[in-house]
């Protein structure tokens, strides 16, 4: 076992395809597989299943993954601690955001790297909430801003923000910028995170409470096919101001406070038992920093700080 196997492996579990996870690697698909055979022969298990929904990692497959992972992130600081030069940091970090942190943060956070670490490469992964502190645990990110997580064991998750949601309307829906009742929420058609996300259980848990149903149209996992939804016309939806501060600020959607409050708390995630570059140290600083500065410049609305002391 070596790792460029470990490489391989790692990609078409990523790509969940053969073909594609080839042509990633710039490699013939014949000499792919027979790389993962010999590593599948000397392991004495299979590691892959081919199934309608692509090439899926067996149990031991999945074990093997997250190991490969972390030896590879590891081989990568190695690496990048021993060519530091002249105090100059580099490396590769890889950060896990919701997309809706992602539109408040990512780009900023590129643009303060380039001018501050010009060596160090960003990866910004944008997925589903409720996949982020999985992903930090697998080591497929070196840290991730989770909304809500479940704080696993193994797992530091310092809380960061408190993030208001609000009611995204098509902007002739309503005139007024009157706080919405969860009865007037209830009458309007919505397109909501999907779950599993704690975002979509709090607003189904306040429907609960008060004996309401509400009309959900569409569902998704990701508030790039959310506001779209809104700024057409079709629903509504119900999120924090940083999924659509760009359409809100052009106008094309409107933003309304809640009569009833609903937030949810964004936490730097980061394993216990994974090594932590210097590099990824460098980043998750500037990252807090930089979340703590929109805050309090106005610039991201609707959040609170969260002191070191829990509170707000």
């Amino acid at each position: 076992m070596n790792l460029r196997q470990l490489n391989y492996f790692t990609r078409i579990v990523e790509a969940q395809n053969m073909t594609r996870a080839a042509e990633m690697l710039h490699i013939a698909q014949p000499a792919l597989s027979q790389q993962i055979t010999l590593l599948e022969e000397e392991l004495g298990v299979k590691l892959l299943n081919r199934t309608a929904r692509g090439m899926l990692a067996t149990e031991e497959g999945e074990l093997l993954y997250q190991h490969a992972r972390a030896i590879l992130r590891q081989v990568d600081n190695t690496r990048a601690l021993i060519s530091r030069k002249q105090g100059l940091i580099s490396g590769t970090v890889s950060i896990g955001m919701a997309s809706s942190t992602a539109r408040m943060l990512a780009l900023r956070l590129i643009e303060l790297l380039r001018a501050r670490h010009p060596a160090i490469v960003l990866e910004i992964v944008d997925v589903p909430s409720a996949d982020l502190t999985s992903m930090v645990m697998q080591g497929r990110v070196d840290f991730a801003l989770a909304p809500d997580p479940k704080k696993p064991k193994g797992m530091h998750c310092q809380p960061l923000l408190f993030e208001d949601l609000y009611l995204f309307t098509h902007p002739s829906l309503r005139h007024d910028n009157s706080p919405v009742s969860l009865e007037e929420m209830a009458r309007h058609p919505l397109v909501l995170p999907s779950l599993p996300n704690t975002l979509r259980s709090r607003i189904e848990h306040a429907f609960l409470q008060r004996h309401l149903s509400y009309h959900l149209l569409a569902e998704a996992s990701t508030s790039a096919i959310l506001i779209p939804a809104v700024k057409a016309g079709i629903a509504t939806t119900v999120l924090p101001y940083s999924a659509g501060h760009d359409e809100v600020q052009l106008g094309s959607i409107a933003m309304h406070p809640l009569a009833f409050e609903l937030s949810r708390e964004i936490c730097l995630c980061v394993s216990e038992t994974l090594p932590i570059s210097v590099a990824t140290r460098e980043v998750l600083g500037m990252c807090s920093r930089l979340a703590t500065d929109l805050v309090l410049q106005g610039v991201w609305q609707g959040c609170r700080v969260i002191n070191h002391s829990g509170g707000h």
